[in-house]
């Protein structure tokens, strides 16, 4: 019998920036046997709301700070410290802060979401012209199976 243990300890943990937050990944998928990963996700009022979109992995959100409002379709979720919500693989979702910053765990199904945000991060420390920025983040959005929200709200 095998024991696999991974400790982050504070301050540990690859840090990401994406167009709407800074994650610090805390459990990655190459740490579960690509069950799930962990994120700390941490996000100001004047960050970009990200786009609607469907990930192709179920996620939850657990916020330590702040408030959030999370937009699944058409119904908003408004949650403050210690509140949690699960969201569904294939489920159209963003978020946006209401407070004036919000910190909360992004736990998520699967090993693609560090991948996702580390691509993200690559494009956005690059530099591009805008419409070029604009079809890199798609790449990355395709990349992976996330689904932009079309104007009706669905992807």
């Amino acid at each position: 019998m095998s024991t696999y243990v991974h400790v982050n300890r504070a301050g540990d943990g690859r840090r990401l920036t994406a167009p709407d937050a800074d994650i610090t990944v805390l459990v990655g998928g190459d740490h579960t046997g690509g069950a799930y990963e962990v994120f700390l996700v941490e996000a100001s009022r004047t960050a970009p709301d990200g786009p609607l979109h469907a990930e192709p992995w179920s996620k939850s959100y657990h916020v330590l700070r702040g408030r959030i409002l999370v937009q699944t379709g058409d119904t908003g979720y408004e949650l403050a410290a210690g509140e949690t919500i699960a969201i569904e693989a294939g489920t159209t979702n963003t978020f946006t802060v209401l407070s004036e910053s919000a910190d909360f765990l992004l736990v998520s199904a699967g090993a693609s979401h560090a991948r996702f945000f580390g691509d993200l991060d690559a494009v956005g420390r690059g530099r591009h012209a805008p419409g070029e920025m604009d079809r890199l983040l798609h790449g990355v959005t395709e990349r992976y199976g996330v689904e932009l929200a079309t104007g009706s709200g669905a992807p």
